[in-house]
């Protein structure tokens, strides 16, 4: 077993993020060896290295697999924004599960499915930065109403375009650096005591860690504010880890059934989607038969009862044996009361939110059950 001490290399990993034209594509230009994947369109009129507009999220991975083929010609991807890749991502799961607008699925499943796209997306990236080549990311931001679940009362805060719920906190999760900018303003009061303006408004101030106006973190022990210049973050890219020999398919990196990426292929094929749902070792599965299925998962309804019995079978394969334990995961998220039995639930519920979501179930049941006390 080899065990290492101290700071070890790799490539950056960074999110910037802010209000529109503060300037953070001309900041992203100025990584070394930059190349754009402009989903935005925001480059247009900048002199740097951009592939060509993708209109799907096909376009997104075919530029992402020819990036990781050839880490000695790009030292460091931009998508820039976010955002709009997120869009990107709504409407391939819109092709996939033929419909008109993500929220037409219901219970929030379109929102599950994107999440799953986004965290492939990171895998993809994650195998890009092991080859060396610096990560980054850029996005807007908003203004929206937060509350403190232990505290009472809320307030404004700055925070990523995007799902707040599924996409944002898997982005800002995988990281290393995400910087939040801004303009300076100075407020001052008229001499009446009352009145209140706004000055200033030119300086901007890049931020490297979390306040309660706004989300940002580091783990370069860079600090709290700084002038938003590329050269005080410049030498976390020099210090980055050298490139490593590259490889030629997402598929190869990630190990799973090759899957062409052809020129030529149809802008509504999402080969993304075909990538593996878990790359993660697998949960470790109780020994022995299923044990019976408990009567408040079964139902007189063919279609509702199939989906029951996919549902406890992953469950008993997990030593989820307690009904209780999914119902209480889904009261906490406010889907149904506590006391609704499973077979109660939506059909539509349970095959969007607890079978196609399972991975993200089976990790909040299996929390609530090492915690209890007994």
């Amino acid at each position: 077993m080899n065990i290492t001490r101290g700071p070890v290399k790799s490539a950056i990993k960074m999110l910037v993020y802010g209000p529109e034209g503060v300037g953070k594509t001309t900041f992203a230009a100025q990584a070394p060896g930059a190349v754009f994947i402009d989903t935005e369109g925001s480059t247009r009129h900048m002199d740097v290295a951009r592939f060509d507009p993708p209109d799907s999220l096909y376009d997104v991975l075919d530029q992402l697999n020819y990036v990781l083929g050839h880490p000695d010609e790009i030292r460091t991807v931009v998508i820039d924004t976010v955002d709009w890749l997120e869009k990107l991502i709504f409407n391939s799961v819109c092709v996939e599960k033929k419909i008109q607008n993500i929220e037409d699925m219901g219970y929030g499943k379109g929102y599950v499915y994107a999440k799953q796209k986004m965290q492939q997306l990171l895998e993809v990236l994650q195998a890009i930065v092991d080859r060396g080549v610096n990560v980054v990311l850029v996005c807007h931001s908003t203004i929206r109403k937060f509350e403190q679940p232990d505290e009472m009362g809320s307030y404004d805060r700055y925070m990523l375009k995007l799902n707040e719920k599924n996409i944002a906190p898997i982005v800002k999760e995988w990281v290393d650096l995400m910087l939040f900018v801004n303009y300076r303003t100075n407020i001052v009061t008229d001499s009446d005591g009352k009145t209140k303006k706004g000055t200033g408004g030119q300086k901007r101030i890049m931020y490297a860690n979390h306040t309660a106006c706004w989300d940002a973190k580091n783990r370069f022990g860079l600090p709290d504010e700084m002038p938003f210049d590329f050269a005080k973050i410049a030498d976390l890219f020099e210090n980055a880890a050298p490139v490593k020999a590259p490889q030629k398919t997402i598929d190869e990196v990630l190990d799973t059934n090759p899957v062409e990426i052809r020129k030529d292929a149809p802008a509504e094929v999402d080969t993304l989607a075909q990538l593996p749902q878990d790359v993660k070792k697998p949960a470790k599965k109780a020994k022995g038969p299923a044990p019976e299925r408990p009567e408040s998962m079964k139902s007189d309804n063919p279609e509702k009862d199939a989906l029951l019995t996919d549902l406890w079978e992953r469950m008993a394969k997990n030593a989820i044996l307690d009904p209780m334990i999914i119902q209480a995961v889904v009261a906490d998220k406010e889907y149904y009361d506590l006391t609704t039995l499973i077979r109660d639930y939506d059909t539509d519920f349970i095959e969007g939110c607890l079978i196609e979501a399972w991975d993200t179930v089976c990790g909040l049941a299996l929390t609530k059950l090492h915690n209890l006390p007994f």
